[in-house]
């Protein structure tokens, strides 16, 4: 873990020429109407007036975890509470990847995403992740490789390990679920503007060992398969059990069993 956190804390207070030490990043104007708009409202400096604001660090406690979960399982009653949580994890791991992904590589922004320094925006009526409230200020970063590697180890490994413990799910499902996010996100990331820009990325999910020198739990996550026509495409290795839920589509091609593929 000390390589992820010297490589987090080699962030400098510029941006783009521009002093940022005692000021505000906004972070929804830097990606304004560009093809990463999606990412806008995901990553909040206050908590917003409505919503539910769960400190992350407080998810790992199994009482809060389900009193959480059973707002969200309502929406799905009588359903395997497996399929539940993976589904209600895909829209919390899609945040925490998706827009702090954009702004790392593209922005090169280091953003505080600890599991202690950030806290969770849920709807008030579904329990569904709407945004996550930072707790200090994002900085300039110049290694964004290391900022994503900080991010896994220090929000996403603990909050797995949890969920896992308390919710008996697969630790390797919540890892795909992650996976196959990041992976999108830095894929998009190259196709708008190029693909050394997402290197280091790329390199946390397709490596076996982390820099830190611990193994990498999504290596191997996300396969590439073909199609009979020659098509190529990214295929889990693990099913997120979304399948099971009512109204709830498949994956298509990308799930690993035939049942999530419709």
């Amino acid at each position: 873990m000390a390589a992820a956190t010297n490589g987090a804390s080699r962030r400098r207070n510029s941006i783009a020429g521009h002093s940022v030490a005692h000021q505000a990043v906004d972070l929804d104007g830097l990606v304004g109407d560009s093809p990463f708009s999606y990412c806008r409202g995901k990553l909040l400096s206050a908590p917003p007036q409505t919503g539910i604001v769960v400190p992350c660090r407080d998810l790992c406690d199994r009482a809060i975890f389900d009193e959480v979960i059973g707002r969200y399982a309502q929406k799905f009653p009588g359903s395997d509470r497996r399929a539940i949580v993976s589904m209600w994890t895909l829209y919390y791991f899609s945040m925490l990847t998706i827009a702090p992904s954009v702004h790392m590589f593209v922005h090169r922004i280091g953003l505080p995403l600890e599991i202690d320094r950030l806290s969770l925006v849920c709807n008030e009526h579904t329990g569904e992740p709407e945004a996550f409230v930072m707790s200090e200020r994002p900085e300039a970063t110049t290694d964004p490789a290391a900022e994503l590697h900080w991010l896994m180890r220090g929000h996403v490994e603990p909050v797995i390990a949890a969920i896992a413990a308390n919710a008996a799910v697969a630790p390797k499902l919540l890892w795909n679920n992650v996976a196959a996010y990041l992976s999108w996100i830095l894929k998009e990331i190259a196709h708008r503007h190029e693909p050394g820009l997402v290197e280091g990325g790329m390199a946390l999910m397709e490596e076996a060992t982390w820099p830190c020198g611990g193994r990498n739990p999504m290596f191997g996550m996300i396969r590439i398969a073909r199609q009979q026509c020659g098509l190529e495409f990214a295929r889990r290795k693990v099913c997120c059990l979304r399948y099971n839920l009512p109204g709830v589509g498949g994956c298509g091609e990308a799930c690993p069993l035939p049942d999530g593929r419709h």
